[in-house]
């Protein structure tokens, strides 16, 4: 049986242990903690960051709403505006139609006349 000397020294380098055992454990926590912290604020700034790029996006949501009004207003005087062009286009072709007969007459007048 050990004597109690021996069991007081292997008492003391087992609390030398323990209290080893529990320093590194202590700094473990610490560890964890730090970059449980660290974690926590990384989560906060992308939390920040969708919340502003949700706004921005709703932002550009609106602005192109307001800009297909605008393109659907455009188109529909572009539409207008061909027609009108194609009606000129129309009233040129009858124009110049009517300038190649009024041609076409004086030109047989001038014909009649030189056969005088």
């Amino acid at each position: 049986m050990p004597t109690l000397e021996e069991r007081v020294t292997r008492l003391e380098k087992d609390m030398d242990e323990q209290k080893k055992l529990r320093a590194a454990q202590d700094l473990d926590q610490s560890d964890f903690g730090q970059k449980l912290r660290v974690q926590h604020g990384l989560i906060q700034a992308i939390q920040k960051t969708q919340s502003e790029h949700t706004a921005t996006l709703a932002q550009h949501g609106q602005r192109l709403d307001r800009l297909e009004g605008k393109v659907d207003r455009l188109e529909g005087k572009v539409d207008r505006l061909e027609g009108k062009v194609d009606r000129l286009e129309g009233k040129v072709d009858s124009i110049a139609g009517g300038v190649e007969r009024i041609v076409g007459m004086l030109d047989t007048l001038i014909e009649r006349d030189g056969e005088r």
